[in-house]
């Protein structure tokens, strides 16, 4: 638990791991990865596996993880052909929180 103010709840640490897969999603990626970033303080980073796009993607998800130290990109260099693969990729180490696993056509609203 981190300090709060007095009168208020205390604070917990970030404990969710948020996974975005993406193939080929420049038209939906940006708004995918700050979907999942506006879903509170709990969410500790935004993984983005990116199957091997051939559009604009790369550029998009490297100006992502430059503006925000929570987004980690892991770039395949061979596309899976599903979702499974890049899924099992981003829940390995360091990621031992409770993760949830999304698309970049995937908005929530954000958490107030």
């Amino acid at each position: 638990m981190t300090a709060s103010t007095p009168g208020t709840a205390p604070r917990t640490a970030p404990q969710v791991s948020i996974v975005v897969i993406v193939f080929d999603d420049a038209a939906h990626v940006t708004a995918a990865v700050r979907s999942a970033l506006g879903q509170g303080d709990a969410v500790a980073e935004v993984i983005v596996v990116d199957d091997a796009s051939t559009d604009a993607t790369p550029e998009r998800l490297a100006r992502l993880a430059a503006a925000d130290p929570r987004v980690r990109v892991i770039t395949r260099t061979e596309n899976s052909g599903g979702c499974g693969t890049p899924a099992t990729r981003a829940w390995r180490p360091p990621a031992p929180r409770t993760s949830c696993c999304s698309t970049a056509t995937t908005c929530s609203p954000p958490t107030p």
